[in-house]
C-alpha cells in the first residue's frame, strides 16, 4: 500500500464511507431540535464488530449482523470515532436523547468500555418527501477509541478504516484541537479503506459465496466496491473547544491548510493532497465545537441534563440539526442507500478484506524505531534549552541554537535505524522547539526592558523634584543610573523598541525640567538676595554682603525685567553666565550639592537662630531687648510693607535712642 502511494491516493478523492449509494430525495423532519422517534427495534447497544483475544484483528459478531438484516428500508450510518477517552459514547448517547443508564457505555461510569464496533439497536427514523414518504433509518455507530494503552497500531488502524468504509456521516471527535497526528490518521485510513474495498471487489469476483437473498451482482454492497472509495460527509467535533475567540471553522480550516514542503518530502506532500482535497470540497465536511457539560466530567451522568451548561445544550441541539443535515445531504446524492441485508453483507466483505494478509500500521517499524529516536533527540534539546539564561540577544540565541542541532543531528545520524533517512523531520521538530524558546525570550525580554523603563520613569520624576536644580547633574544621572543600565542589562529583541521608548522619553522630562530648570532657580536666587538683606542688616550686620545681596535683587528684579523686551530673561547673557557658575558650584566632579542640602538648609537656620539669640542675650544685657525685636519687626516691614517704608525708618530711629526715660519711658529692665 505505502509503495503505490499516489495510486491509493486516488482513492482518496472518496473519504470515508464506501456505503453511501443513494437516489435523490427529499426529506423532512421535524423541529430541529427534537430527536427523531426511535423505530422499533432492540433498545440497547448491539456488537457487529469486536477485538481477537490477540487485540489485533477483527471478529464479525452475528448478533449484530442479524440486528442489521432486521431494518428494512435505506440506512444512513452515522459513525463516531476518535481517541480514546475523549466523550465519544456520551455524545452519542446525546445525539439519541438517551441518559447513560439506558444509552451506549459510558467508560468512567461502568467497567466495561467501547471494545470493538457497536450500533444502537433503535434506529431514528426521517421521513423522505418524494412524493412517495419513503423512511430513512439513522443507526449511531460507537467505535473503540484508538490510542489507547494495550493494542497495537495494526488494530486502530483496522477500525479507523472500517469506520470510515461503513460512515455515511462520520463524526471525528477530538478534543481540544486538531492536531497534525489526527490529519496524518485520516489519510492513513483513507489509504487503507481504498485498498480494502478493491480487496472486498476481488473476493467477490473469486466468487465467493453471496449469502440468499442479502445481494445480488447488481446490489449496492457490489457496485460500491467496484467504484472508487468516496468521502462520506465528514464532521469535525471538537470537544472542550479553548480557541480564544476563533470558531472551530476557522480553526479545522487553518488545521488543513498545506504546509511548506521545500523539500519536497512524500510524506507531506501526501498530507497537503488531502488537506487540498478537503479545501476543495467543503461541501463534504463541516465543523462543530462542544463545550463541557459541567466541570464535573465524571459525574455527567449522575447530575443529569439540568445540571448541563446552558450552552452546552445549545450547541448539543445544534449538533443534532447538523448531523440531519449531512444524513439528508447524502441523501440527496447519486448513491442509494443500502438496505439492511446489503450493510450485513458489505460490513462482512470488508472484514474480511481487512484481516485477510498484513497491513501496515500508520507509521513503519522503521519510521517508529526512527521517530522514538527523535523524540529524544528533541526532548534532551529542550532540556539543554530551558538552562539558557534569557533573554539574550537573538544572534546568541541562533548561535546557542545551531549548537544543539548540530548534536542533536549526529546523535540521530549515529542511532537511526536504515540508510536512506534524512534529518529532515528532525529539523522541524527543533525548529518548532526552537521557535517555542524564541517566544520565551521575547517575553523575558520584554519583561526586562519594560521593569528598566518603569525605573528611568520613575527617576525622571525624581529628578524633577531636585532641591538644587542642576542640568549637568540631570544629564550624569540619566547617563549613568538609567542609559548606561539599560543598555547593559536590557538584551534581546525588545531592546531597540525600549532604546526608542526611553529616548523618548528622556527628550521629553529635559524639556520639561528645562522650563521648570530656569524659573525656579530665578525665584530661588530672588529669594536668596532678600534673605540676604535680612540677615545682613539685622543678624550678622555686614553692610558690603547687604549691598551684595541689595544689588543681586534689584538686577533680577528691575534689569532682567526691563531687558525682557528685547529678548527672554532666560536668555540674557548674565543670566547665562549666571546659570554656568551655578552648575559649577552645585554639581561637579568633586562635590554634589544637591546630596549636602538636607543638611545645609537646617545647619544655616541653626546657625541664624543662634545668632539671633546671642544678639537678643547681648542686648537684654543692655536693657534694650526690646529694640532687638523692634528691629525684627522692621524686617519684616521692610520686606512686606515697602510703601510704609518711611514710616519704618522713624520707628527704627525712635527706638535707636540709648535715652530710654526720653521716648519710652515705660521700658525697664524688668519690663524687658
Amino acid at each position: 500500500i505505502l509503495g503505490g502511494r499516489m495510486g491509493a491516493l486516488r482513492g482518496f478523492l472518496t473519504v470515508l464511507a464506501l456505503a453511501s449509494l443513494v437516489p435523490t430525495e427529499v426529506v423532512q423532519v421535524g423541529a430541529d431540535d427534537e430527536v427523531p422517534a426511535l423505530h422499533r427495534g432492540i433498545p440497547e447497544a448491539i456488537p457487529i464488530v469486536l477485538p481477537d483475544d490477540s487485540h489485533t484483528r477483527l471478529e464479525i459478531q452475528e448478533e449484530g449482523i442479524e440486528a442489521l438484516r432486521r431494518i428494512k428500508g435505506p440506512i444512513a450510518t452515522v459513525v463516531v470515532i476518535g481517541p480514546f477517552r475523549s466523550g465519544k459514547s456520551f455524545v452519542l448517547n446525546q445525539m439519541l436523547g438517551l441518559s447513560c443508564d439506558k444509552g451506549f457505555s459510558v467508560g468512567h461510569r461502568r467497567h466495561a468500555q467501547t471494545k470493538g464496533i457497536w450500533f444502537w439497536g433503535e434506529p431514528q427514523r426521517i421521513t423522505v418527501d418524494d412524493g412517495t414518504h419513503r423512511d430513512v433509518n439513522i443507526i449511531y455507530v460507537d467505535t473503540e477509541g484508538f490510542e489507547a494503552a494495550g493494542k497495537a497500531d495494526v488494530y486502530d488502524d483496522r477500525v479507523f478504516a472500517l469506520s470510515a468504509l461503513l460512515s455515511t456521516v462520520l463524526v471525528y471527535n477530538l478534543p481540544e484541537t486538531v492536531k497534525e497526528a489526527d490529519i496524518e490518521k485520516l489519510q492513513f485510513a483513507v489509504e487503507l479503506a481504498d485498498e480494502f474495498a478493491h480487496r472486498a471487489l476481488d473476493e467477490e469476483e473469486d466468487g465467493h459465496e453471496e449469502e440468499a437473498g442479502e445481494a445480488s451482482p447488481s446490489s449496492p454492497a457490489v457496485v460500491g466496491s467496484r467504484r472508487a472509495f468516496e468521502i462520506p460527509s465528514l464532521l469535525w467535533l471538537i470537544q472542550r473547544d479553548f480557541l480564544m475567540g476563533r470558531s472551530v471553522a476557522q480553526m479545522v480550516d487553518d488545521a488543513l491548510e498545506p504546509v511548506p514542503n521545500a523539500e519536497n518530502d512524500p510524506s507531506v506532500e501526501r498530507v497537503n493532497y488531502i488537506r487540498n482535497y478537503l479545501k476543495s470540497t467543503a461541501k463534504n465536511y463541516e465543523a462543530i465545537g462542544l463545550c463541557q457539560p459541567h466541570l464535573n466530567r465524571t459525574s455527567l451522568c449522575e447530575l443529569g441534563e439540568k445540571a448541563f451548561d446552558p450552552r452546552y445544550l445549545q450547541q448539543r441541539n445544534q449538533l443534532r440539526r447538523l448531523v440531519k443535515k449531512l444524513v439528508l445531504t447524502s441523501a440527496k446524492g447519486p448513491k442509494r442507500l443500502m438496505n439492511g441485508g446489503e450493510l450485513a453483507l458489505h460490513l462482512k466483505k470488508l472484514v474480511s478484506a481487512l484481516n485477510k494478509g498484513e497491513i501496515p500500521s500508520v507509521r513503519s517499524v522503521t519510521d517508529h524505531f526512527n521517530a522514538e529516536i527523535i523524540r529524544r533527540a528533541v526532548d534532551k534539546y529542550q532540556d539543554q534549552a530551558k538552562i539558557f539564561k534569557l533573554p539574550m540577544s537573538d544572534e546568541v540565541l541562533k548561535m546557542h541554537h545551531s549548537r544543539l542541532q548540530d548534536v542533536a543531528r549526529q546523535r540521530y545520524l549515529r542511532e537511526k535505524f536504515g540508510r536512506d533517512v534524512d534529518t529532515t523531520q528532525l529539523d522541524r521538530a527543533l525548529q518548532q522547539k526552537f521557535e517555542w524558546v524564541m517566544d520565551r525570550n521575547r517575553l523575558r525580554s520584554k519583561e526586562e526592558c519594560e521593569r528598566l523603563y518603569m525605573q528611568c520613569d520613575d527617576l525622571m520624576e525624581m529628578l524633577q523634584l531636585m532641591s538644587l536644580p542642576s542640568l549637568l547633574r540631570f544629564d550624569s544621572v540619566y547617563n549613568t543610573q538609567c542609559n548606561t543600565t539599560f543598555e547593559e542589562t536590557c538584551v534581546g529583541p525588545s531592546k531597540d523598541s525600549y532604546r526608542q521608548r526611553i529616548h523618548k522619553q528622556y527628550s521629553k522630562e529635559r524639556t520639561r525640567f528645562v522650563e521648570a530648570y530656569n524659573q525656579k532657580l530665578l525665584n530661588g536666587v530672588t529669594l536668596g538676595c532678600l534673605l540676604g538683606v535680612i540677615i545682613f542688616r539685622f543678624i550678622w550686620v555686614m553692610p558690603l554682603l547687604e549691598l551684595v545681596a541689595w544689588a543681586g535683587f534689584l538686577f533680577l528684579e528691575l534689569y532682567l525685567k526691563t531687558q525682557s523686551m528685547i529678548f527672554s530673561e532666560h536668555d540674557h547673557p548674565y543670566w547665562k553666565k549666571f546659570v554656568s557658575i551655578w552648575e559649577v558650584a552645585v554639581f561637579n566632579q568633586l562635590y554634589d550639592l544637591n546630596s549636602f542640602v538636607h543638611v545645609l538648609i537646617p545647619g544655616l537656620t541653626v546657625l541664624v537662630v543662634l545668632k539671633s539669640g546671642q544678639k537678643c542675650w547681648a542686648a537684654a544685657s543692655e536693657y534694650y531687648c526690646v529694640r532687638i525685636l523692634a528691629r525684627l519687626l522692621m524686617c519684616i516691614f521692610n520686606v512686606v510693607l515697602l510703601p510704609v517704608r518711611p514710616l519704618l525708618r522713624y520707628l527704627s530711629r525712635c527706638f535707636s535712642y540709648r535715652n530710654k526715660d526720653s521716648l519710652l519711658p515705660f521700658y525697664s529692665y524688668k519690663d524687658a
